[in-house]
């Protein structure tokens, strides 16, 4: 009886999920949807009431402010000696760790918080706990031995991913290559470049996560180092395009306009609620990402207020639109990346505008910034001098990098760094980086270190 009972609710429930995904794939790039479709669209991962709130506990940044704002190159100084200067110290990827705290107050938060848990538990992560971490789609096994990184093992689903994988090792490279090996402690982790980890309760380098996963820690996204997409390339070519264009036009140039453009399959109730309430409104913009609406990220930097909007998990499209001298407009947010930390919502140190997370004010706080231009231009200023003209230059994403890796070494263990061959003769676990950069792609997707070769 409970099996007849349950057998006709099977085929109902493959049609039910059939039908979703054909709603979204035949809509996704149109605006126009029966309000009975919307309410079958999927919310996402998470409840849409819920949202993050940051608290940067260990090193609020407002204790770090001078005279002249938080960002003014002579504003943090100790003992009258090393300072931070844009121009100068925005390409130097040696800076040692004081420079690194003295320069990037509020950065490192995540990793604080990552340690504090190992911590809080007086339980450091064991070789078993990695041991058990599947290094399967997007994941990668590591060493840093004596300042160099190897690679034991990589699994890819396809060529997009093997990129990324690459670029995130590829910036761990460039960041402790730029220091004395000496100064690097031995570690072994595995990270993934998966917009959602399989197993949040492992612990593993990952490019997001949401507040309850406590054991994952974060690393910067690989378009930090750079990403082969139309109109981007790396993260300073983008910066210098944006500057190019903002330099002839100014702010008194900008379209005073919101822009968005976004797949709509992606996290399609909340992105679909954005489009609706900008709809046929003199100040919006926001349209479904098409071939002919295309826009690029400098592009889109001519405007006085771009909105984002999260996807999957967490949209790697937040950093570029955070070069833009714009104001930027973005919902509560339930992914947190690395520097998710430095995001000031109110106070004269505000540097974008939070909306509810179904954009139910955004008319309203869109009414109140146009007709208070002094104020969108300082959230304007205080998100430039924040992200791009600080914590987004090479030199603050290696100085992550290094911090990370002493907080992992610091909360786990002693990684095996030789092993015996066949002949009995000890060799390095793992192929050195610059080795396993040079392989042919398909043996990047899937790759395992063989002690015996």
């Amino acid at each position: 009886m409970v099996i007849l009972s349950i057998v006709p609710v099977l085929p109902l429930a493959v049609l039910a999920a059939f039908l979703i995904v054909a709603i979204i794939r035949a809509t996704k790039s149109s605006t126009d949807i029966s309000e009975f479709v919307k309410t079958l669209l999927p919310a996402g991962n998470c409840l849409c009431q819920s949202s993050t709130i940051f608290d940067c506990r260990l090193s609020r940044i407002d204790e770090h402010q001078g005279a002249n704002g938080l960002h003014a190159e002579s504003s943090i100084s100790t003992e009258g000696n090393w300072q931070f200067q844009y121009e100068r110290d925005a390409h130097n990827l040696g800076l040692n760790t004081e420079q690194c705290n003295i320069a990037f107050p509020g950065l490192f938060e995540e990793i604080h918080r990552a340690v504090d848990v190992r911590s809080e538990r007086r339980s450091n992560v064991s070789a078993a706990d990695l041991a058990a971490v599947v290094v399967g789609r997007g994941t990668t096994r590591a060493l840093i031995v004596n300042g160099k990184l190897r690679v034991v093992g990589a699994k890819h689903p396809d060529e997009i991913q093997r990129k990324k994988g690459l670029a995130i090792l590829y910036a761990i490279s460039r960041a402790i290559s730029s220091m004395d090996g000496r100064a690097i402690p031995n570690i072994e982790f595995v990270f993934s470049i998966d917009d959602m980890v399989e197993n949040p309760n492992q612990p593993i380098w990952t490019l997001a996560r949401r507040s309850q996963d406590h054991n994952l820690w974060l690393m910067p996204d690989f378009g930090f180092w750079s990403w082969d997409i139309q109109d981007l390339g790396t993260l300073d070519d983008v910066t210098e395009q944006i500057m190019r264009n903002e330099d002839a036009v100014g702010w008194g140039g900008k379209i005073q306009k919101l822009i968005w453009r976004g797949q709509l399959q992606m996290l399609p109730r909340l992105r679909r609620a954005l489009v609706d309430v900008s709809k046929g409104k003199p100040w919006g913009d926001v349209a479904a990402l098409i071939p002919q609406n295309y826009m690029s990220a400098a592009d889109q930097c001519k405007y006085m207020f771009v909105a984002h909007a999260e996807g999957r998990s967490y949209s790697g499209s937040l950093k570029y639109r955070q070069l833009c001298h714009s104001v930027i407009i973005i919902h509560k947010m339930q992914w947190i990346q690395h520097h998710h930390y430095l995001l000031v919502a109110n106070g004269p140190q505000q540097n974008f505008v939070e909306v509810e997370r179904d954009f139910s004010d955004l008319a309203a706080k869109m009414g109140y910034l146009i007709s208070h231009p002094e104020e969108t231009k300082r959230i304007a200023d205080n998100s430039i001098r924040t992200f791009r003209e600080r914590y987004f230059a090479p030199a603050a994403e290696a100085c992550y990098w290094r911090a990370l890796i002493r907080g992992w070494a610091a909360s786990s263990f002693q990684p095996e760094v030789f092993v015996s061959s066949p002949e009995g003769d000890l060799r390095p676990r793992g192929m050195p980086f610059e080795t396993f950069a040079l392989l042919e792609s398909q043996k990047q997707i899937e790759f395992k270190w063989d002690k015996v070769s």
